[in-house]
């Protein structure tokens, strides 16, 4: 009664104002010549309607309306779904989720006489009607929808309803198209409408709007879909790394290789997983009033862990005090990326999203970040739940951006001391080029082992997945926005499972290529000279090795306070060369640069000002004279490190292009970015055309040379940047040979990687339809004692609730639900038997035999239950087989990009090179 009184009042007012002739009395004549300035002044002319600001009291009435009308709602579809899902599953076993000829069959087992018919608008693939339908007492509405094979899309009273097969097809579209409720509900109606009766709204002729009603459907439909899957785990007794196996990624959370200690480079239980923020995924604050609280789907962390991790962190710091030192990598990281503050978020209350996936491209886990910016406590509360549900001595290595920042981070404050021997951090492949010399040293997964030729840059391939969820959610409600980011993910990573095996083929194939690649350059390099041989012998790989470890050496020796000195240095020299530079034009044309006396006097003051602090910069500096005409080298050396940097913060401020087999490669760039660059290297030739570190095959450079270097080329991590003479930075052969050998080493470990995850997958396939076997037979064994009256003890399926169900008809259901996951699991690892065989023939076979053993025989036992089914199945027509060899070939004359052609080249070499890895190693000593 309050809303309606305030809208009333409301309309009067506005009657009143619009018949009030004074408030809209305009003087037509104001733009004459002749009129006066009084009339100019008048105040007659538009005068706005004076709109009263609502009462307070209203406001809280009607938001007290609002969140008492959202608590019925969730009250509603809370007791909906708890009395649905056991009927939903029994239905969906019934018609074989909705695919079998009885998906459209009444399955109403009420005999009640009494009852009410309803109007019910009811919506499918092939046509859309509407009809009465007789609902009871004894039967929910909801329930009843559901036996006749649609969801309504109402909780109470429902008057649309929605096919199980179109919304099927709908999650299906919704996966891989992005298509939203509203496009999808109006081409349904262009659709259906000629072909079955239109839907109109009461008492009128258009059409109805079916977009909310579908929407609560659909997210009806995935509520229904997780709580069987949570239902299943609790059933089988899932701990959280199985769980993490079969939602996310089997090759990292499969059970560990038993033969660990047989592995060559890489004898650790080893987790790669990479941390990344994303500040595109916000949500506006006004979008919606949400009054309920918020819902945390599976794959996110919930708020309470990350307020838990950010107390503990303070509680650290108020306790230990630490001094946080000046990061330059972090603000390397923020002038290369993004510069994000509040005003890019305001107005809203979740600002982005911080996400965890691992070397697969399967997301694991993904934090919510709510009115914030990537602080510490989101990485910190991702690693925290990662690591309390892997085993006990599994080994994570984390690359995120910034992995250097967080690392001192946890150093200083002692945040997960007991695990810290089973961490380590790197920095991503792509951002590894911003940061420091001495900092990629440590954290560039290139340069340290371990990493294989893990980028990374695999989250990269996850926000783009989820990039055309930015703009619609950020005017969904909070709770729908989570929902369907979360089921996004899902589906990204169901799909990336069954590719799994093939994703492992190409990434063994990627690094058998870049091994032969690599050791061709290090062959032709062991063929020249050594120009630092006093015997005149050519480069070994022994001498590369020992050029590595000093210049790891070199790198101990430079502290962070001799880098401070040096930007310093780099400084003073500049200002230096630009106080010459204004004498030495003062002095040719003073003329042409100073009118009077005045500006003399003030210009003078300005140098002998600067000059001043130039001199006490330079006794700060330790440089009280000037430098000799011989020494000009060490004052080149700083200023060519400014420059070299400036570049690289310029080209890596564009994305990168990561293509699936490992290899990164800088964008073409914008004309602004062009005209930058090309600036800085005109700068470059000209100040430096004699300078000695510099790569003679690159020179003199231009941008095309620049714009085809790759992002690991040399002239990124040039050894001038320290001026040290040793032969590793000042000739580019010996830097190019200490690369190869740094990439031989991580290939060998990228491939104990590969072998590890194949062993993993092959080991989560079997245990998987081994536990789901058994907790079949263990059902079925149960369901027989029952019906034959023997009396069992409860058990936790038992005690599970299922709605209304006796325990037999329960144990029926869920035991047909288990035998159709076990089929469907049984027809992926068939599809994964190709690329499976394929790589445990050429990727280390020796230490996969045990486990394609094993693998074979799964392959045996699903071929056996499959052909059972078969025979089980009556009246079954045989299968027809079709020849799409002839069809392949017709049309892949104008499509044949010669991309397959490369890959059967790379299979082949791969697969001839699985015999001899060491051969080349050891070629030459």
């Amino acid at each position: 009664m309050a809303r309606m009184d305030v809208a009333l009042s409301a309309d009067t007012r506005l009657a009143e104002d619009l018949v009030n002739e004074h408030s809209y009395n305009f003087d037509y004549n104001q733009d004459q010549p002749n009129q006066n300035d009084d009339e100019e002044e008048s105040d007659d002319g538009w005068v706005p309607m004076d709109i009263e600001p609502p009462d307070e009291y209203n406001v809280a009435i009607e938001s007290n309306i609002e969140r008492l009308r959202q608590e019925a709602v969730r009250i509603n579809w809370k007791d909906l779904v708890k009395d649905l899902h056991s009927v939903y599953m029994a239905q969906k076993v019934l018609t074989k989720n909705w695919a079998h000829d009885n998906a459209y069959t009444d399955h109403t087992s009420c005999n009640c006489i009494s009852g009410t018919k309803q109007a019910i608008d009811l919506v499918d693939i092939y046509g859309q009607r509407r009809a009465n339908i007789k609902f009871c007492s004894c039967t929910s509405d909801a329930v009843r929808l559901v036996q006749m094979g649609y969801l309504p899309g109402s909780p109470i009273r429902p008057v649309t309803a929605f096919s199980l097969p179109l919304l099927i097809l709908h999650d299906c579209l919704w996966n891989n198209c992005n298509i939203g409720a509203m496009p999808f509900t109006i081409a349904l109606k262009q659709y259906l409408e000629p072909r079955s009766q239109r839907l109109t709204v009461k008492n009128a002729k258009h059409a109805r709007d079916l977009r909310k009603p579908f929407s609560a459907a659909v997210d009806l439909y995935r509520e229904l879909n997780d709580r069987t899957e949570n239902m299943i785990s609790r059933i089988m007794r899932l701990d959280d790394q199985t769980i993490m196996a079969c939602r996310s990624c089997p090759a990292c959370f499969g059970p560990a290789p038993e033969n660990l200690r047989d592995y060559t480079h890489l004898k650790e239980n080893k987790l790669i997983v990479c941390l990344d923020g994303n500040f595109q995924h916000r949500h506006h604050s006004k979008a919606s009033r949400d009054y309920e609280r918020i819902h945390t789907p599976s794959l996110f962390i919930g708020q309470s862990e990350v307020d838990a991790m950010t107390a503990k962190i303070r509680d650290l710091e108020l306790r230990k005090k630490p001094q946080d030192k000046k990061d330059r990598c972090t603000e390397a990281h923020k002038a290369a990326d993004d510069k994000r503050n509040e005003s890019s978020w305001k107005g809203c209350d979740d600002t982005g999203l911080m996400g965890c996936c691992c070397r697969h491209d399967a997301a694991i886990y993904v934090a919510n970040i709510n009115k914030s910016g990537e602080q510490r406590c989101f990485p910190m509360a991702l690693v925290n739940k990662i690591i309390n549900n892997v085993e006990s001595d599994r080994h994570v290595g984390i690359l995120y951006d910034i992995g250097c920042s967080l690392d001192k981070f946890m150093t200083l404050r002692g945040l997960l001391d007991d695990k810290r021997s089973q961490l380590q951090f790197g920095t991503s492949v792509f951002h590894a080029y911003v940061h420091s010399w001495t900092c990629q040293l440590d954290y560039n997964p290139r340069l340290n082992k371990g990493w294989g030729l893990s980028d990374g840059e695999g989250l990269e391939q996850m926000w783009s997945y989820l990039s055309p969820l930015v703009s619609p959610l950020r005017y969904a409600t909070r709770n729908h926005r989570l929902a369907a980011i979360s089921h996004r993910l899902k589906y990204h990573n169901n799909r990336g499972i069954k590719q799994l095996p093939i994703w492992l083929k190409k990434k063994f194939i990627a690094a058998v290529r870049r091994r032969v690649e690599t050791k061709t350059v290090l062959l032709e390099l062991l063929d020249k000279p050594n120009p630092f041989s006093t015997t005149g012998a050519n480069y070994t790989k022994r001498f590369f090795k020992a050029q590595w470890q000093e210049q790891r050496r070199f790198k101990e020796t430079h502290t962070e306070e001799q880098e401070d000195h040096r930007a310093k240095l780099v400084a003073f020299y500049k200002h230096e060369a630009a106080l010459e530079a204004m004498r030495s034009r003062l002095r040719s044309n003073p003329s042409l640069y100073l009118n009077d006396e005045q500006d003399v006097h003030e210009f003078l003051d300005e140098i002998e000002e600067t000059a001043e602090n130039l001199k006490k910069a330079a006794e700060e500096l330790g440089r009280t004279e000037q430098l000799a005409p011989s020494e000009a080298d060490e004052k080149e050396a700083p200023i060519l490190c400014g420059g070299g940097c400036q570049i690289g913060v310029i080209c890596t401020s564009s994305a990168t292009l990561v293509d699936p087999e490992g290899y990164t490669k800088p964008p073409r760039p914008d004309q602004q970015t062009h005209h930058k660059v090309q600036q800085l290297l005109e700068a470059y030739v000209t100040k430096f055309p004699r300078q000695r570190v510099t790569n003679t095959d690159n020179h003199p450079l231009n941008y095309k040379t620049f714009e085809s270097m790759p992002i690991d080329h040399p002239f990124w991590n040039d050894g001038i940047y320290y001026h040290s003479k040793a032969p590793w930075a000042i000739e580019p052969d010996v830097r190019t040979g200490i690369s190869c050998l740094l990439v031989l080493g991580r290939v060998d470990e990228e491939l104990d990687l590969i072998t590890q995850e194949i062993d993993r997958t092959m080991g989560w396939a079997s245990s998987m339809y081994s536990r789901l076997s058994e907790y079949i037979m263990y059902i079925r064994a149960r369901a027989v004692k029952i019906g034959n009256g023997v009396e069992l003890a409860e058990d936790h399926i038992d005690n599970m609730e299922f709605s209304n169900f006796d325990r037999l008809p329960k144990l029926k259901i869920i035991n047909k639900e288990l035998q159709v996951r076990l089929f469907d699991l049984g027809v992926m690892l068939q599809e994964w038997t190709e690329p499976i065989s394929w790589l445990c023939a050429c990727c280390r076979p020796e230490l996969l035999r045990s486990s394609y053993r094993t693998w074979i025989n799964l392959l045996g036992v699903i071929a056996n239950d499959h052909n059972g089914r078969n025979r089980g199945s009556k009246g079954k027509e045989p299968e027809v087989v079709i020849d799409n060899v002839e069809e392949d070939a017709i049309l892949g004359v104008h499509v044949d990009d010669g991309e397959e052609v490369q890959v059967q080249e790379d299979e082949q070499a791969a697969g001839n090179a699985a015999d001899s890895w060491e051969d080349v190693e050891d070629a030459q000593n």
